[in-house]
């Protein structure tokens, strides 16, 4: 058993080329930092203009301790800022619990 983790957000308008590049630059900033493989893709139907990550992790425990570990990164909080402007409203998460 172990978790998901998922992201969502949109894309400001006329922002997708620089927030799918951002994608690929913090995907990989997170699996060179926190060694968690995370996935990235994007809607080609439905919600056009959306983004998505995906983790998985042994536990929800382990989802903490990361997530800690990330918001004390100074790296991570600079590419997390500078992204700012590259997406509209509220990111959306959710936590899947996999068997």
């Amino acid at each position: 058993m172990g978790v998901r983790f998922m992201r969502r957000a949109t894309i400001a308008r006329g922002k997708g080329d620089e927030a799918r590049a951002f994608a690929a630059d913090i995907s990989a900033h997170w699996e060179e930092t926190y060694g968690t493989t995370v996935t990235w893709g994007f809607e080609i139907g439905g919600d056009f203009g959306t983004l998505y990550w995906f983790s998985d992790h042994e536990s929800l425990a382990d989802l903490e301790k990361e997530m800690m570990a990330s918001m004390a990164n100074q790296h991570t909080s600079k590419l997390l800022a500078e992204a700012g402007d590259l997406f509209q409203g509220i990111a959306q998460d959710k936590l899947i619990v996999t068997m």
